[in-house]
């Protein structure tokens, strides 16, 4: 190879190395931009919500000439403690039953042999797409029968029995994902299904079913519709309910509202930063066979 080939080879691996790093330099700059135009509503959020009291969302500066904890205190000395404490109740509890629920039915449409088991997960799939809306009138009528209605209990039945098609197609496809051969052996152990499903695949699934919560507990921590429709009184509002109290026929004060925003979204950073490593484990293994 002469002096000149290795010139230009050089060159070439050269002028590769280089479009190689720009092109990942102008990756690493689209997403720095993206991350900052989607972090810039929550900045903003965040700042107003330090600003004195106010109707107005507009601010002639980003950063308010005055910082004040005013809001927050005043938040802290309202019923915002309770709504909090509500939809904390709301979410867990319906989320619990959610994944009890799901974790059974994905483990019988996993492993059990029963009639109608091939279409009946479609079928759960089909009625999960009918929007929630449509059945508030048949849901609102049955709560009036059982007295149901401006209680906590009836939404936490509602939200936990109403469950997820979503949650039991994933919680199945997670069980489909775990070797039939541990049932096999539990079976030649002489296992019965239910000492097999809690003893050998129940610790197993705790990915999933921390991923499962999470979701259920999120959706509803912040739902807003469905509650609105069967709370009347505001100490049983949850926190979705509750801030729209700062609103009135005239004006909304904001800068409250925005703190309420901070604060309430607490307790769904801290579940999630407590669990991300489940979650992502959870879903990936969820979604990769079906």
């Amino acid at each position: 190879m002469t002096s000149a080939q290795s010139s230009a080879r050089r060159s070439i691996t050269q002028s590769y190395r280089f479009q190689q790093a720009l092109g990942l330099w102008a990756i690493r700059i689209i997403l720095i931009i993206a991350c900052l135009i989607s972090l810039f509503p929550t900045l903003y959020v965040v700042l107003y919500s330090l600003k004195g009291g106010g109707t107005s969302l507009y601010s002639p500066t980003l950063i308010p000439q005055k910082l004040t904890l005013d809001n927050y205190t005043k938040l802290l000395s309202s019923q915002f403690p309770l709504w909090v404490r509500n939809s904390l109740i709301l979410g867990g509890f319906s989320a619990a039953i959610s994944v009890m629920l799901a974790t059974f039915a994905g483990y019988a449409f996993s492993r059990l042999n029963f009639a109608g088991r091939r279409y009946g997960i479609l079928i759960l799939l089909i009625i999960q797409m009918l929007p929630t809306v449509g059945s508030l009138v048949a849901i609102f009528r049955g709560f009036q029968i059982f007295g149901l209605l401006n209680s906590l209990t009836g939404l936490i039945l509602l939200f936990g029995f109403g469950g997820s098609a979503l949650a039991v197609w994933l919680m199945k496809n997670f069980i489909d994902s775990i070797p039939k051969e541990l049932d096999e052996a539990a079976s030649i152990d002489g296992a019965t299904n239910w000492q097999t499903f809690w003893m050998i695949l129940f610790p197993l699934l705790q990915p999933m079913l921390v991923a499962q919560f999470i979701f259920g507990f999120i959706g509803v921590y912040n739902e807003y519709i469905v509650t609105t429709v069967f709370l009347s009184d505001s100490k049983l509002y949850p926190l979705g309910v509750g801030v729209r109290l700062f609103s009135t026929q005239f004006n909304t004060n904001w800068t409250q509202f925005c703190a309420a925003a901070v604060l309430g979204s607490i307790p769904i950073m801290i579940v999630f930063f407590l669990a991300q490593r489940f979650l992502v484990e959870g879903l990936t293994k969820g979604a990769l066979k079906g």
